[in-house]
């Protein structure tokens, strides 16, 4: 009749000392004034795996946790989501991020991708794969959609880092690969503030390599227009006058000072 003694022994130890570590942890939480994190509520049916509603198109996917919509509103105007994140940081020193993906890949045949967006547009609604607004309401950085590139690869095989690539899939053309409008709401709609060999490569095939239309082309002062491929033959304006260059070496000018006469 030993054993029936111990165990009960046992389970009273077992419950005293969880009960001081539970007592000691509130009392090291207030002690050190610890953050806690905010009640947590929870309504609606309960989350599955796989959650449909109406009767989409069936897409061959290998995924752990599926949602599918399928709608035919035509109602008020309202916005209908499949899954809708809402985040909110009031903290001075934080680093919010809403939404988190990671992939780490050693595949050599197929596609890694991170995010897909896919859009099939059907009807003649505005319609945009990706859309991002930003709201200006305080000082400092500001952007719409940021993208870091690093290329860290030492080897003998050749390989392109490219921070965004726009395809045209065709068959019919497109308008714009990119296309920055708003009426005066850009200081300098494209802003090349890096350094590097080229800044604007044209390695394609135009009929036009650049239209300015009615807007003027502008050089800093001794900036020179290359006329060939090696940069050897050049021309620039440089204190008063339009100079002719081979390499360093001013073969004519023009003085802007001096009189009207034909060339």
């Amino acid at each position: 009749m030993l054993w029936p003694r111990f165990a009960v022994s046992a389970a009273r130890r077992r419950f005293l000392g969880g009960g001081f570590l539970a007592y000691f942890l509130r009392f090291w939480q207030k002690e050190n004034n610890a953050p806690s994190s905010p009640p947590l509520s929870a309504s609606g049916l309960p989350l599955h795996a796989h959650m449909r509603m109406g009767n989409p198109p069936v897409q061959p996917l290998d995924t752990m946790i599926l949602f599918e919509r399928g709608d035919n509103n035509n109602g008020r105007a309202e916005t209908h989501e499949v899954l809708s994140l809402i985040h909110q940081e009031k903290g001075a020193r934080s680093y919010p991020w809403t939404l988190y993906a990671s992939l780490e890949t050693h595949h050599t045949e197929g596609d890694a991708c991170v995010v897909c967006s896919r859009l099939h547009k059907y009807g003649p609604g505005w319609s945009t794969g990706l859309h991002s607004e930003v709201f200006t309401h305080s000082r400092a950085v500001v952007i719409g959609c940021n993208i870091e590139v690093s290329n860290d690869y030492q080897g003998p095989d050749a390989t392109l880092a490219i921070g965004l690539n726009i395809q045209a899939k065709g068959p019919q053309k497109t308008q714009y690969g990119i296309q920055i409008h708003g009426d005066g709401a850009f200081e300098r709609s494209i802003g090349l503030n890096g350094s590097g060999s080229i800044g604007l490569d044209l390695g394609g095939k135009f009929d036009v390599g650049v239209h300015a239309h009615q807007n003027p082309i502008r050089l800093s002062e001794g900036t020179c227009i290359e006329l060939e491929d090696t940069g050897t033959i050049r021309m620039r304006y440089l204190k008063g006058r339009i100079e002719f260059l081979k390499g360093d070496r001013c073969f004519a000018h023009i003085d802007v000072e001096g009189p009207d006469h034909a060339l």
